[in-house]
C-alpha cells in the first residue's frame, strides 16, 4: 500500500515540475509596436459636392424654334415630307417625343381636319443646340384610285407643346383613313438633324 502511495506522490511531483518546467518556458508576446504613422493618419474627408445644382434644360417649345418644311421624297406607294424644327433661341433645349400634324383641306364626309397618328416606335430625348434643327417625318399615302382628299395646309406642334405653327401642304392628295387600325398615313417621333 505504501508502495502505491509512493508511486503516486512521485507522479504528482514529476507532474508539478513538468509544468513548473512549461510556465517557465511559456514568455509574454512582446508589446505590439505602435503603428506606422501613415497607417494612423485618417484620409482627408472627400470634397463636398457642389451645393449649386444646373439649372434643367428647358424643352423646345414653339417660342424657341421656328418651323419649316424639308423635302418630300417617294414617288410609288408612301411618300415621306420632313417638318424641320430649328431652334432659334441662344440656349439648349430638349426635343422630347411625338409632336403633332393635323391636315386642314376641304370639307368632306370625315370632316376638313385630318390628324395624324404616331408610329409605335419609341421616341428618343435629345438636347437641341441654338442653331441646330430635328425633324419630324410625315409619312403618306396617296389615292390609290379617285382623286382623293388634298390638303391646302397643316398644323404641326412640338412634342409637349399646346400651340402649333401653320404649314402649306407640299404634297397631293392623301388617302383619308381617319380610325384606320393600320393607317398608310401616320408621323414618327422627333429625330435629331434636319432630315431622316
Amino acid at each position: 500500500m505504501s508502495i502505491i502511495r509512493l508511486s503516486l506522490a512521485a507522479v504528482a511531483v514529476a507532474g508539478a515540475a513538468a509544468l513548473t518546467g512549461c510556465q517557465t518556458t511559456v514568455t509574454a508576446a512582446p508589446p505590439a509596436e505602435p503603428p506606422a504613422a501613415a497607417s494612423t493618419t485618417q484620409k482627408p474627408p472627400a470634397t463636398a459636392a457642389p451645393t449649386s445644382v444646373p439649372a434643367r434644360t428647358e424643352r423646345c417649345t414653339l417660342d424657341r424654334l421656328t418651323t419649316s418644311l424639308g423635302r418630300t421624297t417617294g414617288e410609288a406607294g408612301q411618300r415621306h415630307t420632313a417638318v424641320v424644327w430649328t431652334n432659334t433661341s441662344t440656349s439648349d433645349c430638349v426635343m422630347d417625343g411625338f409632336g403633332g400634324v393635323d391636315l386642314q383641306g376641304p370639307e368632306d364626309p370625315m370632316g376638313s381636319t385630318y390628324s395624324l397618328p404616331r408610329t409605335t416606335t419609341t421616341p428618343e430625348s435629345f438636347p437641341l443646340a441654338p442653331g441646330h434643327a430635328a425633324h419630324t417625318t410625315i409619312t403618306w399615302l396617296p389615292p390609290q384610285d379617285g382623286p382623293g382628299w388634298t390638303p391646302t395646309a397643316m398644323l404641326v406642334t412640338p412634342p409637349n407643346e399646346t400651340r402649333s405653327a401653320r404649314l402649306d401642304w407640299p404634297g397631293g392628295a392623301v388617302l383619308r383613313q381617319d380610325g384606320a387600325t393600320h393607317p398608310g398615313t401616320y408621323i414618327g417621333p422627333v429625330s435629331p438633324g434636319a432630315e431622316g
